[in-house]
């Protein structure tokens, strides 16, 4: 026999005539398995929360504390309140199952504030009302297997935000379903008004036809949309999985049916603001999603999920189908025709991500302002993306890819969650810039604790999508045929070197440069081996004026100067002295030797410079150094010895 207890604790406070209700947890409060508890009051819980009973709620939900949850249901029922909501300063509500069941006679159904993670441990019962998540709240569920929840009149809500350009594609993919698949009729709604009207977004409206170009809503003086917004099918498209040509993609409409984590495209609206926001409304999507592809084959699929999606997880589960994930973004387009796209695809794998090709400008740190970023270990709500099979298999979606992330207002619209390294790999971002301005980003990861080393290493070194005419990738075991825009290996070591190819078809000034790096602080050389000539990149860009051709063995990333020619036995103890190629002599003094003095002599014995002062108070020493080309001797003095180097400038 089921033990029931109802208690209801009320604390009444009496304020301008109004008699308000509160029951606070302000301890420990557990109710233990096969235990009911009622209570017919907002709730505030400011300590412990702990329920694998059944726990009846008629009001609201204020949680400041924490709640865990091994078992029974947590219900929002209320014959008299039209809408429950879920507060609180805390980032995490735990229920082990929920069940929500509002029948008031105006029933809206119960609402989770802004930037709250709603974890269940099994199954979702939206039973009567709708379950809205507001702002960056997100819905996570733990159970394995197939989808076990119970589907009942109520639905949910989310929001997600595309680029409102009416010439420029977003890629999408519904968290939600009806009756297990979904189309963009039935699952994709307006989001205008989403702030003022949260519980009934309108269904969109479709058009086709010149101009191809979708229409913004119409709101009246209050912000209530009037008329919904209109979406141009024309570019209505999702991907056949295929070998990457553009025939593979597959017109649709919007009543086209479409599988939970398959992806596809469409364009904005043409509102004024910079996104536009829509709802997907329908049952939340749950569980595991498996799609069969051949190898070589690519596919257009997306987070299936209301909550981000760990790429660092899905790529891991899916090891030994797939290597990476490609995000499109657009680099300001303004037009339909598919010659004046000027976008490119970000990439993300085990080793990190880098930001597409597109103009400079763009790209966060590159750009004034810059809001193009590398893609994160997180893929946003709603967020379609590309794979491209190395091996014939399934691939798996499920629920312990799930996490709960939330994006900043900075973030980029295209992928939403921006790159941040927290961890202690070395990382070195290289940009490549060609003279009209596309900028390339390649990265290079040292990672000790992975399995990845120099050669080619599954998962954590990942091929560029959209080779531009003019640019620059790595060459991994001499394969000219697969250009590489990440490269992960093992620990960092000094005598280290990474080849780099170049396609030159443009004349003008092209530029290699750092980004960035992390958790780095050695110089980065870029070797000429045609000229047999180096550039410190730490200390400048560098810019030049190719010919135009392909050069494939031209270019090598170092950590070590070549240009070093000691007169005595060359040790690791001792400075390293280079020309940077630009304006200065660098030298490196690793072991910190005490020098007395550094002098410096043309090659007909001449003393041209001396420094005594400054000199042993990093590492690095930089003497600017503007003579004219030759060799030139650097004499390092010390107490019992000397060090001599000659040095070529050019």
């Amino acid at each position: 026999m089921t033990k029931k207890t109802t208690i209801v604790i009320m604390l009444l406070l009496l304020f301008q005539e109004q008699v308000l209700a509160q029951i606070s947890n302000l301890g420990d409060f557990k109710i233990v398995s096969g235990t009911e508890v009622s209570f017919t009051s907002n709730y505030e819980n400011s300590g412990n929360h702990n329920s694998d009973g059944n726990l009846y709620l008629s009001s609201n939900f204020v949680n400041n504390g924490t709640t865990t949850s091994n078992g029974g249901t947590t219900f929002f029922k209320s014959i008299t309140n039209d809408n429950q909501e879920i507060t609180g300063s805390t980032n995490q509500i735990n229920f082990y199952n929920l069940e929500v069941d509002i029948t008031s006679p105006s029933a809206k159904g119960l609402s989770i504030a802004d930037a709250i993670g709603l974890h269940l441990g099994n199954s979702l019962h939206i039973k009567n009302g709708d379950l809205r998540l507001l702002g960056e709240s997100q819905l996570i569920q733990a159970n394995s297997g197939l989808d076990i929840n119970t589907i009942g009149s109520g639905k949910l809500l989310i929001d997600q935000q595309g680029d409102s350009s009416v010439h420029r594609f977003n890629y999408w993919s519904s968290p939600v379903n009806r009756t297990g698949d979904f189309s963009i009729s039935t699952c994709v709604f307006d989001g205008t008004d989403a702030s003022l009207n949260p519980f009934s977004p309108q269904p969109v409206g479709f058009n086709n036809g010149f101009p191809y170009n979708g229409l913004p809503s119409v709101t009246d003086g209050s912000g209530n949309v009037t008329t919904p917004l209109t979406i141009n099918k024309y570019w209505l498209y999702t991907y056949a999985m295929g070998n990457g040509t553009y025939a593979d993609w597959l017109s649709i409409d919007e009543n086209s049916v479409l599988s939970p984590g398959q992806g596809f495209t469409m364009k904005g609206t043409g509102a004024s603001a910079s996104q536009q926001n829509y709802v997907f409304y329908g049952d939340a999507n749950n569980g595991d999603y498996s799609f069969s592809i051949n190898s070589g084959e690519s596919a257009l699929l997306g987070n299936p999920y209301p909550s981000a999606l760990d790429a660092q997880q899905f790529l891991t589960d899916n090891a030994s189908v797939v290597n990476a994930l490609y995000f499109w973004v657009d680099g300001g387009s303004n037009s339909h025709y598919l010659t004046d796209y000027l976008g490119g695809y970000a990439v993300r794998n085990l080793t990190g991500g880098v930001t597409p090709s597109v103009a400079s400008s763009l790209i966060s740190g590159i750009g004034n302002s810059g809001t193009v970023t590398a893609p994160s270990q997180y893929v946003s709500v709603g967020q379609g993306f590309f794979v491209q099979a190395s091996n014939s298999g399934t691939i798996q979606f499920n629920n312990a890819q799930r996490i709960f992330k939330t994006e900043s207002a900075s973030e980029t619209t295209f992928y939403r969650n921006s790159e941040s390294m927290t961890n202690t790999n070395k990382y070195i971002r290289i940009g490549y810039e060609d003279p009209e301005g596309f900028h390339r980003q390649l990265l290079l990861g040292f990672m000790p604790n992975s399995q990845a080393n120099e050669n080619y290493n599954h998962g954590y070194d990942a091929l560029i999508n959209g080779l531009r005419e003019d640019d620059l990738f790595f060459v991994i075991e001499d394969d000219i045929n697969s250009p590489f825009a990440i490269q992960g290996v093992g620990d960092f070591n000094e005598q280290m070197e990474f080849d780099l190819a170049l396609k030159v078809s443009e004349t003008g000034t092209h530029s290699i440069m750092i980004d960035t790096f992390e958790n780095f602080d050695h110089p980065i050389f870029l070797r000429d081996n045609y000229t047999n000539t180096e550039y410190d990149l730490t200390v400048a860009n560098y810019e030049f004026n190719p010919q135009q051709g392909d050069f494939y063995d031209r270019y090598t990333l170092a950590f070590l100067p070549m240009n070093t020619l000691d007169v005595e036995e060359n040790t690791m103890s001792k400075p390293k002295v280079y020309y940077n190629g630009v304006d200065a002599i660098e030298i490196y003094n690793y072991q910190r030797a005490t020098i007395d003095k550094i002098e410096i002599y043309n090659a007909l014995g001449q003393l041209l410079l001396t420094k005594v002062n400054g000199i042993n108070d990093s590492e690095r020493i930089s003497i600017p150094f503007a003579e004219k080309e030759g060799v030139y001797i650097i004499l390092l003095k010390t107490e019992n010895t000397q060090i001599t180097t000659k040095i070529l400038t050019y």
